[in-house]
This record gives C-alpha cells, structure tokens and sequence, in this order.
C-alpha cells in the first residue's frame, strides 16, 4: 500500500536496529566484555560507567570479584558492554515510538499490527530481563545462547509486520512454498547448532586463557559436523530459492539477497574452521545467519493467506 511507505520504512529502521544490537551482542561475546559491567542495569553502580581506573568507586573490588576473565578494571571491556546496553536502550525507545505510530494509523483499520508492535516491547522487556540473568549467573554459557531467541522473534515480527503493511499479493507455488519452510526449519536449525557450537567454544577458549585459537573447535565432536552438513544443505535449499525467484518478480530481490548471504555465510564458516576463530568471522557469521533466517522467512510469508 503506496500511503503506508513511510510506516514501513520506520519498521524497516527498528529492523536495522535489531540487526545492529545482534552485532553488538555478537562483539561482547567474542571480546570477552560480557562482564565489563558486572552489574546491572547500572555499571560499576554508575549511569556511566568509568574511564579508568581512577573513576572507580571506593567499593569496585566487590564488582570486579565478579568478573569472569579477570580481577582487575579493564576500560575496553565495560565500554564494549556498555555501548551494548546503550544500543539495546536505543531499540526500545524506538519501539516505544514504533507503537504509538501504530496505533495512531492503524488501530482501527488493521488492529492485528498495532498489537504485534506491542508484542515488540514484550520482547525488549525479556531481553533486558535476560540480560539482568547474564550478569546474574557471570555469563552462564546455555543463559548467553537463550538470550539469542527473543531477538529473532522480534526480527521475525518486524518481518511480519511489514507485509502485513504492504499488503503484498499471494504467490501460488506450492513447490516453493515447501522448500522455503524446508530452508527455513534447516537454517532455524543451523543457528541454533551454531549456538551449541559457540558454547563449546566458549567452554575451551576459556579453559586455555583465551589461547591456543587453534585447539578452540577440539572439543565440539559431532555438532560441528552436522553443523557443516546442515550448512550444504541449507545452501542447496537457498540456491533452489534463488533459482525459482526469478520467476517472480516480487522475489527477485529476496532471492538474490539470500545467494549473497549464503556465500558470505560459507565463506565466513571456512573462515572460522581453516583460520582459528579470528575473532572478526564471528560476529560476521552470527549477523549472516540471522540475515539468512530473517530473509527466507519474508520470503516464506509471500505462500502465506492474506488477512
């Protein structure tokens, strides 16, 4: 719908934004910044956390026996997390402003999309209150991984509601729609493989002090190698998306910019195995896969029954 373009552009943004907050994540974690701020939501018990160490509060060892990696301040470290926060900060005040809009336009014509714009601000809550866990539990690592899911179940509803807002047409294909909820339930599944991968990463990297990158996959046995057979599969399954795309034109650009993504995501998967786990594949890797998820979704919701 022509007059909605302005509406969809502003979720569009919030969108961006949760993308921006999964990189943000994704850098904290493969930083080891996840306890710069060892409490929360102030950090060192300040709105704004310090510079050095002469800004710590007289009471600082009692946060810094918290941390996980060690016992003294370090400055990158808190401000890594912090801006972390700020940007999490950032999403839910432009949530905030994403439902007021909603219901100011679309309250009593399409109700269904003021209330998903509210169910937005439930996922902000949860993932501020899973944040509160983190801290909590000093990174805990299955506590760090479930802190991914709501935010893809909020970029899966940014998704939604912009169709919802374009009113995009029914596409019948039903070859098509089974193999975009194929990739769809593949991809889903490859995340979430990743995640236990990453955890077990997690659990050597630390045991070795954040050394030997090249032992770091050692102790992943059988999820790393369904984790590399998922990822041919799932990348046959988005070439046949791409292929079949061209047919329609309002798919088109979703299937190229899932080929794009399934290259990078490989490449950034080779990466990580062939060269140690430098620490600039990581994040790339995540934000990929949840791009990967994201667009196979949008494209799945063309096969879907308008309302």
């Amino acid at each position: 719908m022509k007059n909605n373009k302005g509406y969809v552009r502003f979720v569009r943004i919030v969108l961006l934004l949760v993308f921006v907050v999964i990189l943000a994540g994704s850098v904290v974690r493969t930083t080891h910044s996840g306890m710069g701020c060892p409490d929360w939501p102030t950090c060192f018990g300040r709105l704004i956390p310090p510079m050095n160490a002469g800004q710590l509060p007289k009471d600082y060892e009692k946060y810094l026996s918290l941390q996980d990696i060690d016992h003294t301040f370090n400055a990158f470290h808190t401000w890594v997390e912090y801006i972390n926060r700020l940007l999490t900060g950032v999403l839910g005040f432009a949530v905030v402003a994403l439902i007021v809009v909603s219901f100011r336009k679309f309250y009593k014509t399409r109700p269904s999309i003021a209330w998903l714009s509210v169910s937005l601000m439930g996922i902000v809550i949860v993932e501020s209150l899973l944040g509160w866990l983190i801290v909590r539990s000093n990174l805990h690592v299955d506590t760090v991984t479930i802190h991914l899911l709501p935010i893809f179940v909020m970029a899966g509803i940014c998704v939604l509601m912009i169709h919802k807002a374009e009113g995009s047409y029914r596409i019948q294909d039903k070859t098509l729609k089974w193999i975009s909820t194929v990739a769809l339930v593949l991809v889903f599944l490859q995340v979430m493989i990743g995640t236990q991968v990453r955890t077990s990463v997690d659990i050597t990297s630390k045991a070795l002090k954040y050394t030997e990158r090249e032992k770091w996959l050692s102790n992943t046995g059988i999820i790393l190698t369904i984790h590399e057979a998922l990822a041919w599969l799932s990348a046959l399954a988005c070439v046949f998306l791409f292929w079949r795309s061209l047919s329609y034109p309002r798919l088109q650009k979703l299937g190229f910019l899932l080929l794009v993504l399934i290259v990078g995501e490989l490449v950034m998967g080779f990466t990580l195995v062939k060269m140690d786990f430098p620490a600039f594949a990581q994040p790339a890797h995540l934000v990929l896969g949840s791009a990967m998820l994201v667009t196979i979704f949008s494209y799945r919701l063309y096969f879907r029954k308008r309302k």
